[in-house]
């Protein structure tokens, strides 16, 4: 094919990608993944559909905008999905049965918000998302994915739990990357953090 300088790595292309990732895969912008224990970072986003989402929220009736710091919930689970993502909106309708069980458990309702964030999404694009999954939690739009840039992360659909610290700062206490079930299991998980919350507080 006119390759003059061709060289055998002895391990193979796995063996080179394990050792020299970022000759594979490019360089990265520096930015590490955010992990549990790590300050989510705050953000402002456009309430996409009306008074449903603020009453659930706790925002003002006139409320144009969201910041996690508005919020007066103990927990918020955060799902970064994309509405051309087959993986996200498998388990954005997933999520949106789960949100009901959520709604109905006496130790997490009122506790834990969810909402979802659409990377690389319009505002256009959010809302005909919801209306044609008819997806039950509110959902917004990190359009220009700055937000996603923020948490140092680079595949979807990915998951936050974040825990209020009562100073406007959320810490993350769970993550979850790639596709996931929120099964009987993950709504142990959360709950376990409830309760384990409120020991510290």
């Amino acid at each position: 094919m006119g390759y003059t300088n061709v060289y055998r790595y002895p391990a193979g292309f796995h063996g080179w990608k394990e050792a020299l990732p970022q000759q594979v895969e490019g360089e990265t912008s520096g930015l590490r993944p955010l992990v549990v224990g790590d300050v989510f970072p705050d953000c402002r986003l456009a309430v996409l559909s009306g008074d449903r989402d603020r009453e659930y929220l706790g925002l003002p009736r006139d409320a144009k905008w969201l910041s996690l710091s508005d919020l007066n919930a103990r927990f918020v689970l955060i799902q970064l999905y994309n509405t051309l993502c087959s993986d996200c909106v498998s388990e954005t309708k997933l999520l949106s049965r789960f949100y009901e069980t959520v709604e109905a458990d006496p130790v997490l309702s009122g506790q834990l918000k969810v909402i979802g964030l659409g990377v690389f999404d319009t505002n256009q694009d959010v809302v005909r998302f919801r209306k044609h999954y008819g997806v039950a939690y509110p959902l917004f739009s990190d359009r220009h994915g700055q937000i996603f840039e923020c948490l140092g992360q680079a595949q979807l659909p990915l998951a936050y739990l974040v825990r209020a610290k009562g100073d406007g700062h959320w810490i993350i206490e769970l993550v979850r990357r790639g596709y996931f079930v929120p099964d009987e299991t993950f709504l142990g998980d959360l709950k376990e953090a409830v309760i384990r919350a409120e020991g510290i507080d």
